[in-house]
């Protein structure tokens, strides 16, 4: 529970028979069985009030229509361009934290029909995973794709963690010679293939040939086990299925060919070239009136543009009482691998040239080609052909605005407790605005106000100067205007950031006004004007300088960086999970890898120095295969990859990847069929570090061990889903680190971990949803405090928090009166192991700083006591049975966040529940959506400023995460 200030201050996976007996696996499946299954009618329904809307809408064009940059394609953000009309949405390339942005800028994608991609490449792609889970809570029925062949192979590869039961994933076929068509354009394919590259070393074009998976790991690629039927009994691992007669040469060719197809198609690029519905001109009807003509048919025909002749034989032309009708602009979208992909023909309908007609040319082109080829003579000559008049808009590498102003945010605010617990963000991308005469601090005495504000302006000036002075140089995109050297025209190039948004309809303008930017003395007056904030902070200040002056011989390593403390969906406080461990200068570790991590690391490290971390990355560890703790991972690869080669002299050495063997399946269909990713890292099972006898490939465990720098690990089987495991890590002589992943309280990971200095465990809810954690198989605060406590831990820190509790989660109130060794995680939280004491003391002041969502929990959690109160002595059901029943304990103290939004009155009947632990597939529960509902304008995506921060689930005004989001707020969550 919050403190007494605050209240008043206002893994499917076979099991080898040598790790386990049979019995262990068989009691975990017979328990996820009898979990209660989704109801999908809350989906249905979403669906079939969607489809009678679209239908309505059908027979007229869109009279507003603009183009908004989501993600600007920099180091670290996503290259995704919305397309938005009144009537329909659609998406151009989804890389990974697009859902998160559109969250945080309330960017409604529930409306999504139709996703476009250019190139089958994870830049592009790596989104769409979780995009889709979201886009079927909502009750988006169908998802179209467009693009390369064999994109849609990507929801094959992900069908473990990605399970699309109520939405349908179609691929478009892109033929040059069939044009998509609905009612708001029309886009035409083109087709970019490679043609005697310009570029000939570069890997994107390299041919390769199919790798055998090593035998060791053909377990794992052939499981079939099927978590969802609970009638299929559980492997006996001692049976060995039965020996298959196949012709091996027969099936090695036909697999050759299938990838050499598959090659083939994985290396062209896909152009659009849109061109909107025409929209006929608005009437004028008193000057209809002034000629004479009558309410009638003649009105219509005049509108359709059609002349009319009246009774008395006056001839009324249609140009004379209506607006010229709008052709429909033409923007095209295009992404160019190399010069030699480009076919000037497909194009030159559009070109500047005289012959075409002016409506032809192209309002905007969008180049999501990368600078080498961009900048090339060959691109640029290209570009100049459509003249002039036409805008380019380019969303690539080059720029640098990673879209988010509330990661700034949440971390200035932190930053008053501790500067090098809570460092300022080394991203400068977001342009950080000095007001010259803030408001006044809010207290009724003028010598506290004078004090306040000196106080205020102090920090705020402070922060502001040290945004100003952290990267100077890395402020700013790399695009301006570009003379063309063959053509007098100059063309106008125009960097892609956040919000950045092109309207083509009714207006052809640019607009930057959304555009995201730091308020920093917002941020610290919202803090500061909190009752009794302000001697809590020097209280915690005091008491950390004495500590630290006692600790002048405290060591920099090792050290520990929360990257991602939320669960399930990546929410704008919260990422999904990911945490560095930084064992020496030399030597670094990733415990698990969510959506987004890369995006965390270039936001922490800055884009200067986040390759110079990823050349000290030696392993991986994924705790289990939920899509929530590896997604991240093939951006991460990627990443690494480009570090090394920026510099060629220090050799390239392939991660060390510790993970269930199962990932083995995912990572290889996606190597063979998306982007070489083979080499980058070698596989260490997780079942093969259990340390029990006879364990296999001890030399390379031996060697991933030398190249971490670690003393000591081992892993351990946790209670969360099939193949999920703990983790213990021997630092060295003096340090032992354990991570909990998911899991209940776990007597093996207590076993492994004993006398850890320190213990990093999920927390997904609090104490009083312990019966929604057991069903969802998570932990609660009191039992992660606990399980520090038997093992005897020095010091546990709580992470893995429900989006419910976005900001800070509610502790148990004993605990809170003898908390000498408890902490709290967040995102961009770095600890070396002489913090870990001061950690304990700054929750504190952390109620006050959260104050308004703490009473926000409290009431609720009083709400919830109350239902349940009344439910116990309600009377019988006329069926005999008592209340409780008649429905779950789970369903009747948790409902759906859009059910809360709607009544403020928890439903005790409703079932609709999906929990996510019946296997390490992914699907979202109710619980992660929040429908709101609510009317998006350009102007309202820039407002996101509500000067205090508020419980996003139960605020719709919340900045956090809403409806007019991607998965219309999908926040309180269990992975």
């Amino acid at each position: 529970m919050y403190g007494l200030s605050v209240l008043y201050s206002i893994r499917v996976v076979s099991i080898r028979s040598r790790y386990y007996s049979s019995g262990r696996p068989k009691k975990l499946l017979d328990i996820l069985a009898e979990m209660p299954k989704a109801n999908s009618a809350r989906i249905t329904e979403a669906q079939r009030q969607r489809q009678f809307i679209a239908k309505k809408s059908e027979k007229y064009g869109p009279s507003t229509v603009y183009l908004q940059v989501l993600g600007s394609g920099a180091k670290g953000a996503p290259n995704t361009l919305y397309l938005f009309t009144d009537q329909k949405r659609y998406l151009f390339n989804c890389g990974e934290c697009t859902q998160r942005l559109a969250h945080e800028h309330k960017v409604k994608l529930s409306k999504l029909d139709h996703i476009f991609i250019t190139t089958k490449t994870w830049q592009n792609i790596g989104g769409l995973p979780g995009l889709s889970l979201t886009l079927q809570d909502v009750g988006v029925p169908n998802i179209t794709l467009h693009g390369p062949d064999g994109l849609d192979e990507l929801y094959n590869a992900t069908k473990r963690f990605v399970i699309m039961k109520d939405m349908n994933v179609t691929m478009a076929k892109c033929s040059p010679s069939v044009d998509f068509e609905d009612n708001v354009m029309t886009v035409k394919y083109v087709q970019l293939g490679n043609h005697d590259s310009l570029f000939p070393h570069k890997q994107g074009v390299k041919k390769h040939k199919h790798e055998a998976v090593s035998p060791e790991y053909e377990e794992f690629i052939h499981d079939d086990t099927d978590y969802y039927n609970k009638h299929q009994k559980a492997k006996n691992p001692k049976d060995k299925p039965k020996p298959r007669t196949i012709d091996k040469d027969l099936c090695k060719k036909k697999t050759e060919k299938v990838l050499a197809d598959l090659q083939k198609k994985s290396h062209c690029s896909v152009a659009y070239i849109c061109t909107l519905k025409k929209r006929l001109g608005t009437l004028d009807l008193a000057k209809c009136v002034e000629l004479g003509v009558k309410p009638g048919p003649m009105l219509g025909q005049l509108k359709s543009g059609q002349d009319v002749v009246l009774p008395d034989g006056t001839l009324v032309l249609a140009k004379d009482v209506k607006t010229p009708d709008d052709p429909g602009p033409v923007f095209i979208v295009l992404d160019v691998p190399d010069p030699s992909y480009l076919k000037e023909t497909e194009f030159q309908a559009h070109f500047d040239n005289g012959h075409n007609p002016p409506e032809n040319v192209p309002t905007l082109i969008v180049h999501y080609t990368q600078p080498d080829v961009f900048n090339h003579p060959t691109y640029r000559a290209f570009m100049a052909q459509f003249g002039a008049t036409t805008r380019h808009l380019v969303l690539n590498s080059k720029n640098s605005c990673l879209g988010s102003e509330a990661v700034h945010r949440t971390q200035h605010k932190l930053h008053l407790l501790d500067p090098d617990i809570f460092p300022l963000l080394r991203d400068v991308s977001v342009p950080a605005v000095w007001n010259a005469q803030p408001p006044a601090p809010k207290t009724n005495s003028p010598v506290r106000m004078k004090g306040l504000e000196e106080l205020k302006n102090k920090i705020a000036l402070a922060q502001f100067q040290n945004i100003i002075s952290l990267e100077g140089a890395g402020r700013g995109d790399g695009h301006a205007a570009m003379d063309d050297g063959d053509s007098s025209a100059k063309l106008e190039v125009l960097a892609g950031r956040t919000l950045t948004m092109f309207h083509l309809r009714p207006k052809r303008q640019l607009d930057r006004s959304a555009e995201p930017k730091l308020h920093v003395q917002d941020y610290i007056q919202e803090t500061m004007d909190v009752d009794g904030f302000v001697g809590s902070l020097q209280q915690f200040r005091r008491l950390v300088d004495s500590m630290r002056y006692n600790k002048s011989d405290a060591k920099e390593y090792p050290k520990v960086v929360f990257l991602g403390t939320g669960s399930c969906i990546p929410s704008k406080t919260r990422n999904t999970s990911a945490i560095v461990v930084q064992i020496d200068e030399d030597r670094s570790m990733l415990l698990d890898c969510g959506e987004g991590t890369y995006g965390q690391l270039v936001r922490f490290y800055g884009p200067k120095k986040v390759n110079a971390f990823l050349r000290t990355l030696r392993g991986i560890y994924v705790s289990h295969l939920h899509a929530d703790h590896h997604i991240g991972l093939i951006g991460v690869l990627q990443a690494r990859r480009q570090a090394f080669e920026e510099v060629p002299e220090v050799q390239y050495t392939p991660v060390y990847l510790l993970a269930p063997g199962q990932i083995v399946s995912w990572l290889t269909l996606y190597d063979q069929q998306f982007e070489r990713i083979r080499d980058d890292y070698t596989l260490v099972p997780n079942q093969c570090l259990l340390q029990e006898p006879h364990s296999p490939n001890p030399a390379l465990t031996a060697a991933a061990l030398a190249a971490l720098g670690a003393a000591g690990l081992r892993t351990c089987l946790v209670a969360h889903c099939p193949n999920a495991f703990g983790l213990a890590l021997q630092l060295d002589s003096q340090h032992k680190l354990t991570y909990s992943g998911d899991t209940l309280p776990c007597d093996e990971l207590v076993r492994i971990g004993e006398n850890s200095t320190l213990l990093i465990h999920e927390a997904t809810m609090e104490d009083e949803l312990a019966e929604e954690a057991r069903t969802k198989m998570h932990s609660t605060t009191t039992q992660a405090i606990g399980v520090g406590r038997r093992m005897h831990a020095r010091y546990t820190v709580l992470t893995h928090f429900s989006q419910r509790y976005a900001r800070l989660p509610r502790l148990n109130a004993n605990i809170l009166n003898d908390n000498r060794s408890v902490g709290i995680a967040f995102d961009n939280m770095q600890i070396t192991m002489s913090d870990l004491e001061l950690l304990p003391h700054m929750y504190a002041p952390l109620q006050l700083m959260f104050a308004e969502h703490c009473v926000e929990m409290e009431l609720k959690a009083a709400q919830r006591q109350r239902v349940k109160e009344k439910r116990a002595t309600a009377p019988p059901a006329p069926g005999g049975l008592p209340p409780s029943s008649q429905a779950s304990p789970a369903c009747a103290l948790h409902t759906p966040k859009r059910s809360r939004e709607r009544s403020k009155e928890p439903s005790p009947t409703h079932t609709n529940k999906r929990p996510r632990s019946l296997s390490p597939t992914h699907t979202h529960s109710d619980d992660d959506i929040n429908d709101n509902t609510r009317q998006e304008t350009p102007t309202e995506q820039a407002k996101d400023k509500h000067p205090v921060e508020k419980d996003s689930t139960t605020n719709v005004e919340d900045s956090n995460v809403t409806d007019d989001s991607v998965g219309k707020d999908v926040k309180a969550n269990s992975s």
